[in-house]
């Protein structure tokens, strides 16, 4: 056996090899989220206003209109829960506005603005009980993005519970929603059971 003194020899590695090992990390760069967060997905649909920090009572919802409802693209929103059942919520790769762009069209929209909405603005997040912070259902509006071509996309809650966060910085960098989207979550919730069924009541596993 022969010694090779490894300070002083190169060391020399056929990288082809081990090419396959992050061929996943490269067409998926948010994929180490997996381990800490499990992905689900909101629809974004118009809802009935009501007023600033109210929670209606659980309503019958209107007939569904198939052939509308398959007509409309639909604004997928994230929702990464944590193990303890935060919730961070955000725009999905499904949104519009990434598919617009993956097609490269001369129209493609350019995000301009995000308009936080007042009551989200206003909440104080604060004290270990968050008493005063914001109580939000799925519906609850969190923000407006503003694009260029002068189209809007509602932001909303996606589940009920009590607002923790909203990411200010979306409003002086709106752009980061579309180039940075893992630093681009609109806001954080906690939901008020750790019941996965009732928190996901209007999510889907996979779009």
């Amino acid at each position: 056996m022969v010694a090779v003194d490894t300070a002083t020899s190169p060391i020399s590695y056929d990288l082809s090899k081990y090419a396959h090992l992050d061929k996943e990390w490269k067409t998926q760069p948010y994929l180490h989220l997996n381990r800490y967060f499990a992905e689900h997905f909101y629809a974004s649909t118009a809802a009935p206003k009501r007023k600033h920090g109210e929670i209606e009572e659980q309503q019958a919802p209107e007939p569904l209109d198939i052939l509308a409802a398959e007509s409309v693209t639909k604004e997928w929103q994230y929702v990464l829960m944590s193990p303890n059942k935060l919730c961070v919520i955000g725009i999905s790769k499904h949104h519009p506005l990434f598919l617009q762009q993956s097609k490269q069209e001369e129209d493609a929209s350019i995000v301009t603005k995000v308009v936080f909405a007042d009551n989200v603005r206003n909440s104080v997040i604060k004290g270990k009980g968050k008493k005063q912070s914001l109580r939000v259902m799925p519906d609850t509006k969190i923000c407006t993005i503003q694009t260029s071509n002068g189209k809007e996309y509602v932001v909303r809650a996606a589940i009920k519970g009590v607002l923790m966060e909203w990411n200010s910085r979306l409003e002086a960098s709106p752009q980061l929603i579309t180039t940075n989207p893992e630093q681009a979550f609109v806001a954080i919730v906690k939901p008020p059971t750790d019941d996965n069924s009732k928190i996901l009541s209007e999510c889907v596993n996979s779009v």
